[in-house]
């Protein structure tokens, strides 16, 4: 058996943590997946999973195994782009895991250009809000919101929300211009409702030294920021929402922003993938795409 692949196999049931997900992403059998761990546990003469009807884990040497196989196989990527020129034309599937705002707002349109620039990859786009463990689900690349805690996986940072109050400009000439945080308790402000918790999301400022938090008393709060900008858009409050939801309202002219100066920096959005996929070809144009795309947001704003 090839051992190369069976190492291949192995690093792929350990990052789904599932002979049966690993079988499913591979496109084998379940027993094939069995059939190349055995093969790599005669080979060495260890055994390198514990294996229960409920849990799957690494041994010592399991550990130690899944540490090198990584990098031996991101070289053997790495050789296979050199000498065949994968480089300049990634081919197969890739997967992309992606939440509802960036596909809706950035990733989606910007499609046709990446598809343009490679076509002979595959897109399939799986596009949800479910903050599952990424070793759960199919995929190659992620995208994600917010501080990351998973350190198996490799993280690039491509873009810094911020938090941005705005309103409607016709609501602006209305009812005047904020120009503290202190103003806000002389006008409309519509809330954000936590999904987890129910309740308004509290407002942040800073300036300095001087940090703010502040919940606004309103009789408008909505659990959906596309909605919340809505009615803030047809004039109906100032709103306090990530730059991440807010960009296309402000550069269209709908939502004017207001106390720029006391903006505080939000949840930071990042491309992720396993290490034993950072050499491949797919991956890599596919971050350094991501990469450029929220580049230009940044040179927008």
């Amino acid at each position: 058996m090839d051992r190369l692949e069976s190492l291949r196999v192995f690093c792929q049931v350990v990052e789904l943590n599932s002979f049966s997900r690993a079988a499913e992403q591979l496109e084998l059998s379940n027993a094939s997946i069995t059939n190349h761990i055995a093969s790599l546990e005669r080979h060495f003469g260890v055994r390198l999973l514990n294996r229960t009807t409920r849990k799957l884990s690494l041994t010592d040497d399991g550990h130690r195994c899944y540490q090198r196989a990584q990098r031996l196989l991101g070289d053997m990527i790495e050789l296979e782009d050199t000498l065949q020129g994968s480089r300049a034309t990634p081919q197969g599937v890739l997967r992309i895991d992606v939440p509802t705002v960036i596909s809706r707002i950035y990733l989606a349109p910007a499609l046709s250009r990446f598809t343009a620039r490679y076509p002979d990859l595959t897109l399939r786009v799986n596009v949800s809000d479910r903050m599952v463990d990424m070793v759960e689900g199919r995929g190659d690349v992620w995208m994600r919101i917010g501080e990351l805690k998973d350190s198996s996986m490799v993280a690039r940072r491509v873009y810094q929300t911020k938090n941005i109050c705005c309103a409607a400009p016709d609501f602006l000439r209305r009812h005047g211009i904020p120009a503290t945080p202190q103003d806000l308790t002389r006008f409309q402000c519509l809330s954000f409702i936590h999904p987890s918790t129910g309740q308004n999301v509290p407002w942040t400022f800073s300036k300095g030294k001087q940090q703010i938090e502040w919940t606004p008393q309103t009789s408008i709060s909505i659990n959906h920021a596309e909605s919340l900008i809505h009615a803030a858009s047809s004039g109906a409050g100032i709103v306090q929402l990530l730059s991440l939801s807010l960009n296309p309202a402000i550069r269209s002219g709908l939502l004017t922003p207001v106390l720029t100066d006391w903006s505080t920096a939000g949840p930071p959005v990042s491309v992720l993938y396993h290490h034993s996929h950072q050499l491949s070809a797919k991956i890599r144009v596919f971050v350094d795409f991501v990469t450029e795309l929220f580049a230009e947001i940044d040179l927008a704003d």
